[in-house]
């Protein structure tokens, strides 16, 4: 019997077909699309995002595009990229070859990738429980809040989560089709060369793909397919083992070097021990089955209700695949535990949604069949007859999560229109962003011309001001000691500190350098601010001949005029267009460069 005719919840496929597909799933899977094309369209949102992920990949991309190799354009010595394969980004150089160079241009990019991951979902989830059950755990997909934002924004998810399904659904049809014909049918070699040409794809978009590769390998040997597994084994050697070689080189946050720290945000707090990783493990698994899972769709419960609600639904979940293994372990099967002990193990500063998302179809469909299971159970006990108890308690399920998840779309909704509205004003995609932010962005812009063409910067988002037009540089050293700050900014001959509020970071280390050495240090330039609010200050890092010891603050001195360029007037700034790829624009009003230190009254 078929993985398909062993699954749960279900209906009837309908009486007709179209080109060889039951009517009943093209209905169910155009209301999907129809759906997830409404939600993505009402929760668009035009800003930028603030994090730098999404200008390191613009970056890398645009290098690509212009035939420069892979290396980090926003770093002074232009070291070959060794921390995010290049999947990515080759996507990214194919829309800019393409023309694209506004952020929304691309921002459409993840909305299809997110709604074609969601197809595959219901087409993968279809053969095992039928189209309608199927397409309810799309619409939670819909509805579910990381997927909402992972539509939004340059990032790599959508894309991973494409290839990702792709992998499973073609995998899993294959050896299906296999093990339903009894031999070996072409149409199982190419669905298994779609399936493991998919698995390596997603490798190549996120190094968290690794364990998915290990997943298709073993269900592979698990399902006798020997030849198929050593063809894969031997594409994987070549496309795995060379980006693993190419990124053992290092380079500043790589990967290896940060899964040891205990927080890669403050190095000083060392690294971690292996009694440490299981106490990381533990702190992520009580955040992500307590918080971050529930929180897809009850973003708004109180924090008892999340942790039942998690409990609850990991453990469905978990019954349902503990069932399903106990059969024969599909990619899906073997996946889930590769990728949730790799995300379980990872730094918890950096955990989140963005890493559950492809977890969450499979933690649906687990905990489904097992609803629905226990349903058709009683249903048969009890000897009743067309009471169709499993759909019943499929619905129920999906009102439960569906209905909290629909205010918070509505809200994500009206918030995104707004600032849709105040882009569509001011032709400025960074008006939605707060003050701190937008002074980062303004003094990035003034510092694209107002500073020498060697200039080198340290800031806390370097790959950010060098997309929007800022000189190269590095994120400011996590290091409170003065004196180890100023040497590793001679290390790379960084010449100026960018000073800014986009987050706490700055202000964690930074007073504290400045105070500690104020007369190693010159003013260039601020931005934003009061008498009562500190604003964005560029400062100078003086030479080392010329850095005297002692002092306080009020002794940091404007910087010689050789330090800046003369402008006859504000740089302009671009608006809704990326500088490095573009440039121009306009500057916002109420934003100058002129005026005194904001730690001076």
């Amino acid at each position: 019997m078929s993985r398909r005719q062993r699954g749960t919840p279900g209906a009837p496929e309908g009486g007709g077909q179209v080109g060889g597909i039951p009517v009943l799933w093209l209905a169910v899977g155009g209301g999907i699309v129809l759906l997830q094309a409404a939600v993505l369209a009402v929760i668009a949102f035009p800003a930028p995002h603030t994090g730098g992920d999404h200008t390191g990949y613009l970056a890398l991309g645009h290098a690509l595009a212009e035939g420069m190799g892979y290396v980090e354009l926003w770093d002074p010595e232009r070291p070959a990229h060794t921390k995010y394969p290049p999947g990515f980004p080759l996507v990214l150089a194919l829309f800019m070859l393409l023309g694209a160079s506004t952020w929304s241009a691309f921002k459409l990019g993840s909305a299809v990738a997110v709604s074609g991951a969601t197809l595959l979902c219901f087409a993968w989830a279809a053969r095992r429980t039928g189209p309608l059950a199927a397409g309810a755990l799309a619409v939670l997909l819909v509805l579910a809040g990381g997927w909402q934002d992972a539509s939004r924004w340059i990032l790599s998810e959508p894309w991973f989560l494409l290839w990702t399904f792709l992998a499973l659904w073609a995998g899993e049809r294959g050896l299906d089709d296999g093990e339903e014909a009894g031999g070996r049918p072409e149409g199982e070699l190419v669905w298994l060369a779609v399936a493991g040409f998919a698995a390596l794809m997603a490798f190549g978009v996120r190094s968290a793909g690794l364990p998915l590769v290990l997943a298709f390998g073993l269900a592979l040997l698990w399902a006798g397919r020997r030849r198929a597994a050593a063809i894969f084994g031997g594409a994987t050697a070549l496309v795995v083992g060379g980006w693993l070689l190419h990124s053992a080189r290092g380079g500043e946050g790589a990967y290896q070097d940060e899964f040891w720290l205990v927080d890669p945000y403050d190095p000083e707090l060392g690294t971690v021990t292996v009694f440490g990783l299981a106490g990381r493990a533990w702190d992520n698994l009580v955040l992500y089955v307590g918080r971050v899972l529930p929180a897809e769709w009850w973003s708004a419960a109180p924090t008892w209700f999340l942790a039942v609600g998690g409990i609850g639904l990991t453990g469905l979940a978990l019954w349902g695949w503990v069932s399903r293994i106990r059969r024969r372990p599909g990619p899906a099967e073997l996946f889930l535990p590769l990728y949730a002990g790799m995300i379980l193990l990872w730094p918890q500063v950096w955990s989140g949604d963005r890493f559950l998302l492809p977890l969450v179809p499979l933690i649906l469909l687990y905990a489904g069949t097992v609803v629905a299971g226990v349903a058709r159970e009683v249903e048969e006990g009890l000897e009743w007859k067309g009471a169709a108890l499993p759909g019943l308690a499929v619905a129920a399920g999906l009102v439960a999560l569906a209905g909290p998840a629909i205010p918070a779309t509505v809200e994500r909704a009206e918030v995104a229109g707004v600032c849709r509205t105040q882009v569509e004003l001011t032709g400025d995609a960074f008006s939605c962003h707060g003050a701190g932010f937008a002074e980062f962005r303004v003094a990035v812009g003034w510092m694209a011309q107002g500073l020498p063409a060697d200039a080198i910067l340290l800031s806390r988002k370097p790959r950010i001001a060098y997309v929007l037009g800022g000189p190269p540089g590095r994120t400011f050293p996590f290091v409170r000691d003065p004196d180890e700050f100023l040497a590793r900014a001679d290390e790379i001959g960084a010449r100026y500190l960018l000073v800014d509020r986009v987050d706490a970071l700055a202000n964690r280390y930074l007073p504290g350098v400045l105070a500690g050495r104020p007369r190693a240090f010159c003013y260039v330039a601020g931005w934003g601010g009061g008498p009562q609010e500190p604003g964005t200050d560029l400062v100078g890092i003086l030479p080392p001949r010329d850095r005297e010891e002692g002092g306080d603050l009020a002794d940091i001195q404007r910087c010689p005029p050789d330090w800046t360029r003369e402008l006859d007037a504000e740089p302009v700034l671009e608006g809704l267009r990326i500088p490095l790829l573009v440039g121009g624009g306009r500057v916002p009003e109420g934003y100058s460069s002129a005026g005194a230190p904001s730690w001076r009254p």
